[in-house]
């Protein structure tokens, strides 16, 4: 009986021992995990900063040439007219359609077997990039979210098409400005145009791509990747998305767009050869005033 006791007491104290020896490693290794975690969010950010005042510094110390500048005959020939400041939605869904047409011309989407035209690849990425949308709450939680973010744009769009967009922007440097106004107009008054506030699909579709761009890491530092003159007019469509969210009450994330309206009214004025400076710098005055 007493060694069946004893056995029996040396038994529950190693099944003791093993379970405290279980849960001090799984709580080490817990806490070794966070501590990962922390040292890379910490890296990350601290990478962010540094690219930043180092493009920051470049931008200072660069004197550029005035990027080229379309006359009114190159304008007609991009656009079907002279200028893209147009308000009403028919004009500007004729110079959208005018606009693929010049990329058409172009041969940027010939290669052989393919008949793909401009429209047809916006077509095709709009649907891939808003079918999965980036993460906008979250990213830092783990580090497979902060990689999935910071490479969002070529996992779901694809690096060809990626590679064929920057050949697109750095070869229609001249045409990019006019090009996105005329896009982020169509997309965010005319295809929406009449509908309530509830039904403002295109408006929502693009909502998270512009909190991406302006409040997540991945969207920052894919940025920071590009031209300054890029970076700046995404930053800058993405506030009047966030702002025209706001109106419509659907800011789902909560973002205040304040501090980028600042950012902005630095990056423009270091902007060389912009060919509608005074047009941003007095929209960004009235969402200064519109938010103070």
């Amino acid at each position: 009986m007493d060694r069946t006791v004893k056995i029996l007491v040396i038994i529950f104290a190693i099944v003791g021992i093993a379970l405290f020896g279980y849960h001090w490693i799984s709580k080490w290794h817990t806490q070794t995990l966070d501590q990962a975690l922390e040292q890379e969010k910490g890296r990350s950010l601290q990478r962010i900063v540094q690219l930043e005042a180092e493009i920051k510094k470049l931008s200072e110390q660069m004197v550029t040439q005035n990027p080229a500048v379309l006359t009114k005959s190159e304008m007609t020939d991009v656009f079907g007219v002279d200028k893209t400041e147009a308000t009403d939605c028919s004009t500007i869904t004729n110079q959208l359609v005018a606009f693929f047409q010049y990329l058409d011309s172009k041969a940027y989407l010939i290669w052989p077997g393919s008949t793909l035209r401009a429209e047809e690849l916006f077509e095709e990425l709009y649907a891939k990039a808003i079918a999965q949308p980036p993460i906008n709450v979250g990213e830092m939680e783990n580090l497979n979210s902060l990689r999935r973010n910071v490479t969002h744009l070529y996992r779901i769009l694809g690096k060809d098409h990626i590679e064929l967009l920057k050949v697109i922007v750095q070869s229609e440097s001249a045409v990019i400005e006019p090009a996105m106004a005329v896009m982020h107009t169509w997309l965010v008054v005319c295809s929406d145009q009449g509908a309530g506030d509830a039904e403002k699909q295109h408006l929502k579709q693009i909502y998270p791509y512009a909190a991406y761009f302006l409040n997540t890491l991945g969207g920052r530092s894919y940025l920071l990747r590009r031209d300054s003159k890029v970076r700046m007019l995404v930053n800058y469509y993405a506030v009047l998305t966030v702002d025209m969210a706001n109106d419509s009450n659907y800011n789902a994330y909560g973002l205040d767009i304040r501090p980028y309206i600042d950012y902005l009214f630095y990056d423009i004025n270091n902007q060389k050869g912009l060919m509608y400076r005074e047009r941003y710098l007095t929209q960004l005055a009235v969402l200064k005033n519109k938010y103070q």
